[in-house]
């Protein structure tokens, strides 16, 4: 079987699986002669490997609309959405679908490091959050109750307690994000007094 090229894969409409993937190649291939002859040449091993990568995704992406897309209409967002994420899993299940010149896989020193450091970011909100509370609070004190069913999370399931210190974090950072400093309104006519 012969290499597959951006050409053979727009004759067989293979561009339509991941259209910005397909763009970029076509950039990639576009800047290629007018790179010095050494650099042309790595980026013609990686173009090479990409475009074969890209082969094996669309052959193995389903050819057919979804069977709730009328025939002539283009599917939703939502449809494609979820082909990306159908075709994705599968590329995670079968490796050799899933191997990408332009992206290297994560090491698993690396892995396990980053999920080792989100355990410990987590335990240590909590204690800061165990250090913060109130000393003589009442039993129904919404700060106390909310510092027990943190002190049951971590006892009854630590992985839950870190999604859940993990997505209270994202929703204070989009609060603080989205909120804007609020000013007084001036008055009209009156200057500001000068200090004496």
């Amino acid at each position: 079987m012969s290499e597959p090229t951006l050409e053979s894969l727009r004759a067989a409409g293979a561009q339509h699986c991941d259209p910005v993937r397909f763009r970029y190649l076509e950039v990639l291939a576009a800047r290629l002669p007018g790179q010095p002859p050494a650099v042309q040449q790595v980026l013609a091993v990686r173009l090479q490997a990409a475009v074969e990568a890209y082969a094996r995704r669309a052959h193995a992406a389903p050819a057919s609309p979804p069977p709730h897309v009328l025939p002539g209409t283009s599917p939703s967002p939502l449809a494609l959405l979820n082909q990306e994420l159908q075709a994705r899993a599968q590329a995670d299940a079968d490796p050799a679908l899933g191997e990408d010149a332009d992206s290297p896989a994560e090491l698993p020193s690396v892995r396990r490091f980053g999920e080792v450091w989100v355990k410990i970011a987590a335990e240590q909100q909590v204690d800061r959050a165990f250090t913060r509370g109130p000393e003589n609070a009442g039993p129904l004190n919404p700060h106390r109750l909310m510092l027990r069913s943190l002190a049951l999370m971590r006892t009854l399931s630590p992985d839950y307690l870190r999604h859940f210190v993990a997505q209270v974090d994202s929703l204070l950072w989009l609060e603080q994000a989205s909120a804007r400093p609020v000013r007084a309104p001036a008055r009209p006519g009156r200057a500001p007094r000068a200090k004496s």
